[in-house]
Parts: C-alpha cells; structure tokens; sequence
C-alpha cells in the first residue's frame, strides 16, 4: 500500500470518527486458478494476488459499539453493538466483517468495538 492511500483512507477515517485511526492495513485480492476448497483437502490449489486491494483504518472502542464505512458504499457509518452480533442477523455489507467480530468473540477474544 502507497504512503498516499494509507494517508488518504486516515485522513477519511478522521472525517468520519473525528480522529486519526489507530493503524492502516491493506490486504490484496486473491484468486485460486485450479480449483475451490481443494487446497484443504490435499488437492491442487494456485492462488496468486490480485491487484485490487482492500484497506482499512481501524481505531479501537470501549464501549461495545463496532462502526463500520465503506467507501464504496454512499451511506455514513453502520453502527452495531458487539454484544448483539449473530449469524445471519446482519443481510447488509456489514455481515462480513461483523461476523469476523462475532467469531472473534466466540473464540473467546474480548472485543471492546471498534471503528
């Protein structure tokens, strides 16, 4: 991730929450050529990198509130209550990385919230 897009998603982040994230992370895409669910199952699997990237700015809360922005959707913030997470409770974009938070906490992590 380039200096200027790790700078330009902070500068979003502090716009939205009013402050500056606590980090900025990116994660390429990522593709398997031969094969899904193969790779586990001692099968042939090639995955390689996309260039499309995903990034997110994350700053973390006490309070037991997660909210969540996408740039990409048109809308302010989604705010959720870590306390309430469920499978299929969340239809919305929102399900996928609450329900990373969901199974962070059922593994015994403790989540505070986060934006």
């Amino acid at each position: 991730m380039s200096e200027a897009v790790a700078q330009a998603v902070g500068d979003r982040f502090r716009e939205l929450y009013g402050d500056r994230p606590q980090g900025v992370w990116a994660a390429p895409g990522r593709v398997n050529l031969i094969g899904e669910h193969t790779d586990y199952n001692d099968g042939f699997v090639m995955p390689f990198a996309l260039p499309h990237t995903a990034v997110a700015a994350v700053s973390r809360r006490d309070d037991g509130v997660l909210r969540l922005h996408s740039a990409d959707i048109d809308a302010g913030p989604v705010e959720l209550r870590v306390a309430d997470l469920t499978p299929e409770a969340d239809t919305s974009w929102t399900a996928y990385p609450s329900g990373v938070v969901w199974a962070l906490r059922e593994a015994g992590h403790e989540i505070t919230g986060a934006d």
